[in-house]
């Protein structure tokens, strides 16, 4: 009767011995590390931290169901967004633009910088392109629907850095009428001005 006392498993909350194929001292490791978060690094901390603060600044209250239905978190109204005027190309001037560019797409270009361009304005930004800072969209590619345009005007943070692209930029958008949910966008960095540190 020892004996198998003595050769039974440890109970791992999860761990069933009929199904399993790894042993339960394995099984109790492998959870371990999927349960186990990852250290996050300075940047990584800054933008928990940030978007943390963002929820609770605009947090009122949470109001938990009668009846086991998921609370409602009530939260602060924010201001309306930028007001864009923003009109689709007409078809007449989208097949003149075509006409004129054999190599034009049907749909909405804008000309690339060249290399020069793009090294200046990586220059510029060298003297304030950082983390946590506040900024501005002046401008956007173009879009069908017009979703990049009404974004010009808004106001947020440089949330990521691109490594790889070095001319465009993340950027977390402070929220602006119903929007709850957070807004991070992948912009270049021509189409972006700093502002002072201001919420």
């Amino acid at each position: 009767m020892s004996s198998d006392t003595d050769e039974r498993a440890p109970a791992v909350t999860g761990y069933n011995p009929e199904i399993a194929t790894v042993s339960a001292a394995e099984f109790a490791e492998l959870m371990a590390l999927a349960r186990e978060q990852p250290r996050l690094t300075p940047d990584g901390q800054w933008r928990h931290d940030y978007h943390a603060a963002m929820i609770a600044k605009r947090t009122i209250g949470v109001q938990p169901d009668l009846f086991g239905a998921k609370p409602i978190i009530h939260m602060h109204r924010t201001r309306p967004g930028p007001v864009i005027d923003w009109q689709p190309e007409p078809v007449d001037e989208k097949l003149a633009r075509i006409a004129r560019d054999p190599n034009a797409a049907f749909g909405i270009g804008r000309p690339a910088l060249s290399d020069e361009e793009k090294a200046a304005m990586l220059r510029s930004a060298a003297n304030w392109l950082r983390l946590g800072q506040r900024v501005r969209l002046t401008g956007s590619t173009g879009s069908i629907d017009g979703q990049f345009e009404r974004r010009v005007g808004r106001v947020g943070v440089v949330w990521r850095i691109s490594r790889v692209l070095t001319d465009h930029v993340h950027i977390y958008l402070d929220p602006v009428g119903a929007e709850r949910s957070e807004k991070i966008v992948f912009v270049e960095l021509r189409d972006v001005e700093p502002i002072e540190d201001q919420l």
